[in-house]
């Protein structure tokens, strides 16, 4: 088991609660679970827990995700359980990591996520 690939998996859903194979309700179960349990296991480590709270109230923040991803290696490699858990939520929830967007236009297209704007412009050789 790669404990750093997993607890960077489980930093992804916890930060983005971002999870694969549950409806929408449910994943908001399983995020609360996730965050709750990573809570507990940081305890009184102050620095961690911030990590924790920067990620989540910051979801798009790559360098707050992988602080928090790094404090789930720390606490994986001593803890054996935990990195069970860890390697078991990765299983089980992770979100692939990669979006596909193909995007053919006669004209200006901004896509970011699911929004997309087009904008018609005017053929500059008519």
């Amino acid at each position: 088991m790669d404990v750093t690939a997993v607890s960077e998996a489980v930093a992804l859903m916890a930060a983005t609660g971002a999870v694969s194979g549950v409806a929408e309700h449910a994943a908001v179960g399983v995020v609360a679970r996730i965050r709750e349990r990573v809570r507990v296991v940081f305890d009184t480590d102050a620095r961690s827990t911030d990590a924790l709270e920067q990620a989540v109230e910051h979801p798009s923040d790559e360098a707050r995700i992988g602080e928090l991803a790094a404090a789930l290696t720390w606490y994986a490699r001593r803890d054996e359980g935990f990195a069970a858990e860890l390697a078991s939520w990765a299983a089980e929830y992770a979100p692939t990591r990669s979006v596909v967007q193909n995007v053919r236009a006669g004209r200006d297209a901004y896509m970011a996520g699911r929004d997309m704007t087009i904008n018609q412009r005017r053929d500059p050789s008519a």
